[in-house]
C-alpha cells in the first residue's frame, strides 16, 4: 500500500490518495485544488475506484465534484453527513462497513462529534481519521452539528483499539499514531 498527502485549500486539508497493487486507489477527502489531485492521480497512473468522505464540511469536499466527474469513482459517505455535497454518494456507510477498493479493504468506524456522521477508514493498520483525530488533538465540537460527548465516545472506541501500531493519517497536521495519541493527547483522558 502506498500513501500520498496532498494538502489543499486554504486552511492546509489533507487530502490522502491511498493506492495498492495495480494502480487501484481510493481517495480520502478531495478538499479542494482539483487540480493537484488529479495531476498526482495522473502522474502515479492510478485507477480511483472509491472516494471516501470522512465529513461533509466544506474543506474535505470542496474538490469532491470536479474530481468524481473526472475519474468516475464512486463517493462513500456516512447518511448523517451526504446532506450537503455536490454529488449524490454512491454507498452510505455505516459503522462497521467494509469498502473493496482493488487489493485493498478499508472498514468504516461512525465517530460522531465534529459532526454527525463522521467516520474513520481503516485498512490495514492505517487509519484516515479526517477531523476527529489530530496530533495530540481533536477537531472541533462548537460548530453547528459537533457535539463534545459524542466525540469523547468516538475518542474512546479510537484509544480501545487492539492495534498498538495503528499509524494515522489526519485531516490536518502531521501524521501520528495511535501508540503516540494514547500517551500524549489529553482527549484521551477525558
Amino acid at each position: 500500500m502506498k500513501v500520498d498527502r496532498i494538502i489543499t485549500g486554504a486552511i492546509g486539508e489533507n487530502c490522502w490518495i491511498i493506492s495498492g497493487e495495480k494502480g487501484m486507489a481510493a481517495i480520502v477527502d478531495p478538499g479542494d485544488d482539483s487540480h493537484k489531485i488529479l495531476s498526482c492521480i495522473r502522474q502515479k497512473e492510478l485507477r480511483v475506484l472509491w472516494i471516501l468522505v470522512t465529513h461533509n464540511h466544506f474543506d474535505h469536499v470542496g474538490a469532491l465534484a470536479d474530481v468524481q466527474r473526472i475519474t468516475g469513482a464512486l463517493v462513500a459517505v456516512h447518511r448523517a453527513d451526504a446532506s450537503g455535497l455536490d454529488v449524490v454518494p454512491d454507498q452510505l456507510v455505516e459503522d462497521g462497513d467494509i469498502i473493496q477498493c482493488g487489493d485493498l479493504q478499508f472498514g468504516v468506524m461512525h465517530t460522531p462529534g465534529h459532526t454527525p456522521g463522521c467516520v474513520v477508514y481503516i485498512c490495514g493498520n492505517r487509519m484516515f481519521s479526517g477531523d476527529t483525530l489530530f496530533y495530540e488533538s481533536i477537531g472541533r465540537t462548537d460548530l453547528p452539528g459537533g457535539d463534545f460527548t459524542q466525540m469523547r465516545l468516538s475518542l474512546n472506541k479510537i484509544r480501545n483499539l487492539p492495534c498498538d501500531d495503528l499509524k494515522i493519517y489526519p485531516g490536518h497536521m502531521k501524521t501520528t499514531t495511535l501508540a503516540h495519541e494514547r500517551e500524549h493527547n489529553p482527549f484521551f483522558g477525558i
